[in-house]
């Protein structure tokens, strides 16, 4: 009987759990405001329409949000503008560029040209190109994302939107002035922060990261996140010891839809933001969470998901840090082709990883995925778990007491532990341990065209198995399984692999950090 929660009942209970400015803050004091702060942003009714923040005390990445008494539509031209109190732009967003992002088949590469509807997200001279949601609509309101970093602690702003850029019943617009809010204080060198809700510490998880960021590298920092959808992409970089937990593990989700489709490639980070109108240099990148130069980062209880769905590469995390650590506790990774892609070293603890073609891969020394539910979604010529690309004879990728589940509608037979990239100076290196799997599995296995290097597998390198189980734990008959693979007998077990120590043992960093 499966125990981890469905894709659905996921974005379900966050959508339950959430209102359209983030979730409401938890009774008890998390601590997240000065005691001397008593005030909080207010709605203010301005004609037909409600909009917020209003008043004192918003926070830096605060969404701009309209709610009208009919169902508005966006228009594809006019700007929204923000102006500090001296009357200069502190932020602009064409809704024709907006339109433009929008429409079919656009695709960003290194020479598209930067506009208002992308987002350089980041901070302290390291940023992330990406497509974001600028300006959304939802029923009854309209939600405006500022780009990130273009409102400041402490000043005060007014937002200006031009006839045209929403189309209501009675609206026609916003002038200068009629729409003022003031941004907090910065919060004072906190090692705990907030995000979700009008009384935390910051409205988005991007925010926040940066506020972390500039705690400096080193500094141990908790981000714990209120229930609800924070439906962003996320930049992190130069931050070790970073933790990001859940309110709860189905309630708090972090998503966006991105894909090979919308942005080219695996991308990275520039040192400068692009001019308007001049090709952004390098994009961003198809994942949803892109981390660089990072160590100890940890998420616990929470969802992650690429909702980009079937058809192209999405993944929900890129940890471009070869010789960084990454730990996932009780968290759901959702996605369906590459949904992790790994470097450095990596341990999952009772995590559910979703997808269907390669959605675990990369270029890991080791990464441990422990008692983890491991499962297979649609899949229309066959799936694949893995596809591991070490670049030394590491570990590489270890399952131990896994379980291999599939959604409906996948095949008896039609999904393989994994598949090799093909490349001889790679080492194809993916272990099972004592792991149950369901009847989608195939036979043989592993998919051996190309085939695996090394092509017949030792105990150190290669494919193995150790004790591989059906549904019901009954040890499986590997008579059938591909001739390359090697499975493993007790004293290989034994000796290399029947301890985190055992796998982690080519770390540099030792294994005391797993516990």
């Amino acid at each position: 009987m499966k125990t981890s929660i469905s894709a659905a009942q996921v974005i379900a209970a966050a959508l339950a759990a959430m209102l359209l400015n983030g979730c409401e803050k938890p009774s008890q004091d998390k601590g997240n405001r000065n005691e001397a702060e008593t005030l909080r942003p207010t709605e203010l009714q301005l004609g037909s329409v409600t909009v917020f923040p209003g008043g004192e005390n918003a926070c830096q990445d605060s969404y701009l949000t309209l709610t009208f008494s009919s169902v508005p539509t966006l228009g594809d031209s006019g700007a929204i503008r923000i102006l500090d109190s001296r009357g200069n732009e502190a932020d602009m967003i064409d809704m024709a560029d907006v339109a433009a992002a929008n429409a079919a088949g656009v695709q960003m590469t290194d020479n598209t040209l930067f506009s208002t509807a992308m987002d350089a997200v980041g901070t302290a001279g390291y940023y992330r190109i990406v497509y974001y949601n600028a300006v959304t609509a939802e029923g009854n309101s309209v939600r405006i994302r500022p780009h990130t970093g273009s409102l400041e602690y402490g000043k005060e702003y007014s937002v200006v939107i031009e006839p045209g850029v929403i189309i209501a019943d009675g609206f026609g617009g916003i002038g200068s002035g009629e729409w003022t809010f003031t941004v907090m204080p910065k919060p004072e060198n906190k090692d705990e922060i907030t995000v979700g809700g009008r009384d935390c510490d910051f409205m988005t998880l991007q925010g926040a990261v940066n506020y972390a960021v500039g705690r400096g590298q080193s500094a141990a920092v908790t981000i714990t996140a209120c229930d609800g959808i924070y439906d962003e992409p996320i930049f992190i970089r130069n931050k070790n010891n970073l933790t990001i937990k859940g309110e709860s593990r189905g309630g708090t989700v972090v998503r966006f839809d991105n894909s090979n489709d919308r942005i080219n490639g695996v991308g990275g980070s520039l040192q400068s933001v692009p001019q308007i109108g001049s090709p952004v240099g390098k994009t961003g990148g198809r994942s949803v969470i892109l981390v660089e130069n990072c160590d100890m980062l940890c998420f616990e209880n929470i969802t992650l998901e690429n909702s980009h769905g079937h058809g192209s590469q999405a993944e929900v995390i890129y940890f471009n840090c070869d010789d960084g650590r990454l730990i996932a506790r009780n968290c759901n990774f959702s996605s369906e082709q590459d949904t992790i892609e790994l470097k450095g070293w990596s341990f999952f603890d009772n995590c559910l990883i979703r997808g269907d073609v390669d959605f675990i891969w990369g270029y890991p020394k080791t990464a441990l995925f422990e008692s983890c539910e491991i499962r297979s979604c649609r899949n229309d010529n066959g799936g694949y778990l893995v596809q591991a690309r070490c670049r030394s004879a590491d570990k590489g990728i270890v399952f131990l007491k896994c379980r291999l589940t599939a959604e409906s509608g996948v095949g008896t037979g039609t999904v393989y532990l994994a598949r090799s990239g093909g490349n001889s100076s790679e080492w194809d290196n993916v272990t099972y341990l004592n792991c149950t799997m369901g009847r989608h599995i195939a036979g043989s296995g592993w998919y051996s065209e190309p085939a695996p290097n090394p092509r017949k597998a030792t105990a150190e390198n290669g494919w193995k198995e150790y004790r591989s189980m059906n549904e019901s734990g009954v040890v499986m008959d590997m008579s059938g399984r591909y001739s390359g693979c090697r499975i493993l007998d007790e004293s290989e077990y034994e000796s290399l692999y029947s301890s985190k120590e055992k796998i982690f043992a080519g770390c540099r960093h030792g294994s005391g950090w797993l516990r």
